[in-house]
């Protein structure tokens, strides 16, 4: 049996993100992927699932994969969830838990539990780890300052994989952070299947002190101007659902 070794970027913003400023369209964000020789992509937009057949071609023209994805909000905190062609906003715990039953083949990551902000999941990865297939290692840190050691603590301690991403808002942050994942086929189950039995390989380099000061100047400017979008006095980009 031949194996493929696939490496994916599963956490990533667009201008069509509803509650970021993102400078960059899908395709920019695919062709960049392509650049750099990414086999899988998920667009993971807060509260906004942006798919379509003429962009899952536009991806496939350029060899990448694109899987259905999103970063929900449930009961206000990040969750990303993967293999829903058709997304509809889970209010509760409880409802992804239902939502999971009810569709073996879907994937759930605990974004950046540990890190300091509101949306952080924190304690309630452990009360709800049955909702999670796997906890992600986010590429923003340094040998110094890493959120990420408490992550790889409870994926040990609830015996779930670490996934590597970049949570992507610029362009130049593709391919910081990643893993490579072992499989049969190029699809979305075999990845999902992979990921959950842990087949990963993760590559990750800390950032310097100067990256990670860059990168916190540069995500309270995305602040500002997101927060100038939603009072309406910032117009969005065209997005590309609107394009196509």
């Amino acid at each position: 049996m031949d194996f493929l070794k696939l490496r994916m970027e599963l956490h990533s913003h667009t201008d069509f993100d509803p509650q970021d400023w993102i400078a960059h369209s899908a395709e920019d964000l695919i062709e960049e992927c392509a650049r750099q020789k990414i086999d899988v992509l998920a667009i993971t937009c807060h509260r906004a699932q942006q798919w379509s057949e003429k962009l899952v071609e536009f991806a496939h023209s350029r060899d990448v994969l694109l899987i259905p994805a999103v970063e929900a909000s449930i009961e206000g905190k990040d969750v990303l969830i993967y293999g829903l062609e058709r997304y509809e906003h889970p209010v509760t715990f409880e409802t992804l838990r239902n939502l999971r039953r009810d569709n073996p083949n879907v994937l759930t990551i605990a974004p950046h539990p540990f890190y300091p902000a509101r949306t952080c999941l924190h304690e309630l990865l452990s009360i709800y780890e049955d909702c999670f297939d796997a906890i992600e290692y986010c590429h923003f840190y340094t040998r110094f300052i890493n959120f990420n050691n408490k992550a790889l603590a409870a994926a040990r301690a609830l015996r779930k994989p670490i996934v590597g991403t970049s949570d992507i808002h610029f362009l130049k942050q593709v391919g910081k952070t990643t893993s490579t994942v072992t499989v049969t086929e190029r699809s979305f189950a075999a990845i999902s299947t992979a990921i959950k039995a842990g087949r990963m390989e993760l590559h990750t380099t800390p950032l310097t002190t100067r990256e990670f000061a860059s990168q916190i100047f540069q995500m309270k400017w995305l602040e500002g101007k997101s927060r100038l979008a939603r009072m309406g006095l910032l117009r969005r980009q065209t997005t590309v659902l609107e394009r196509l």
